[in-house]
């Protein structure tokens, strides 16, 4: 047992070391490439760029973790965003349009949790449908709508450097603190490792999936409204693949695609390499084509650590 303890402990530190040390060598690789990479500005760039996806990631963590998927948070994203533009439209208050703005987004959540428990089908699927109907309703109710020039105290909240990365990190600690210091956060690795087993123990898998899942709407609801803030405008044309590029981020960081291994720091590795990774290869004045190219590459050789560390487990 303890030969197995052991091993499975270095496996550990060694899958949190393998994002770290793949984000030191992409950041000097473009570093050496390229003087304009080595400046304040470049790092001021990486992390602003990082806030939207940072802040999205944070729910796709912990529904992973979990052993779920959802496929539906970038569609959810255009349709809160949609939301807060008719709000501001209406001029309705900011403190209100905030608070209403996070509540669709934990609803749909809580429904895609809903969809996939009590259904019994695939999250994959559900979550897939419900993308496909938050788009749809986004697109009907921003037809033909104006949402820009938003009041100076709403742009506020994405304006700058400091509000918008504090926010992330707030998310960021947020969650860690959920993981690794309540009961929930426990539960979820447990139901990752083995939905069954959680289940037989007594713990309330299916409520608990909920939570999750109406987590991981919120968080697409919050980095919604920094985006809608710091562009001064909103529009239902928005969200295409930020589903994919956030629960890229989390894959790319460690986080197990079968669930029950993870977390929110491998998460923030995930998202900075993605990010360095785009604005490295901007700065060489690579087309945004072959940046795709590149983190679909990431991604299945991530995916493919994992499978690869995963089976040696086994073996041990």
């Amino acid at each position: 047992m303890q030969a197995g303890s052991s091993i499975s402990t270095r496996s550990q530190i060694w899958k949190g070391i393998q994002p770290l040390a793949g984000l030191v060598f992409i950041y000097l690789v473009f570093a050496i490439a390229s003087a304009t990479f080595r400046t304040l500005d470049t790092a001021q760039t990486i992390l602003t760029q990082a806030v939207i996806l940072g802040t999205l990631a944070a729910g796709p963590t912990i529904v992973l973790i979990s052993g779920g998927l959802d496929l539906s948070i970038g569609s959810l994203f255009v349709l809160v965003a949609v939301v807060i533009g008719l709000l501001l439209n209406a001029h309705v208050p900011i403190a209100l349009v905030v608070v209403l703005s996070l509540l669709v987004g934990a609803l749909c959540g809580t429904l895609n949790g809903a969809i996939t428990v009590g259904t019994g089908i695939p999250a994959f699927i559900g979550t897939l449908g419900m993308m496909k109907v938050y788009r749809g309703i986004a697109e009907l109710l921003g037809a033909n709508q104006d949402m820009s020039k938003f009041p100076a105290s709403f742009q506020a909240i994405g304006a700058g450097y400091l509000i918008p990365i504090s926010i992330m990190v707030v998310s960021f600690i947020l969650v860690y603190v959920f993981l690794s210091r309540t009961r929930l956060g426990y539960n979820c690795y447990a139901i990752g490792g083995s939905n069954e087993v959680s289940r037989l123990a007594g713990v309330p898998v299916k409520k608990y999936y909920l939570v999750y899942y109406t987590i991981g709407g919120l968080f697409a609801a919050l980095s919604a409204i920094i985006q809608a803030s710091r562009l001064n405008f909103t529009n239902s044309s928005w969200g295409n693949g930020m589903e994919l590029d956030a629960i890229a981020a989390v894959i790319i960081g460690g986080t197990s695609l079968s669930g029950g291994v993870g977390g929110i720091g491998r998460t923030v590795i995930g998202v900075l390499i993605v990010t360095t990774l785009n604005t490295g290869l901007s700065h060489l004045g690579v087309s945004s084509s072959w940046q795709r190219i590149s983190i679909g590459i990431v991604i299945v050789l991530a995916v493919w650590l994992d499978v690869v560390q995963r089976r040696r487990e086994l073996g041990a």
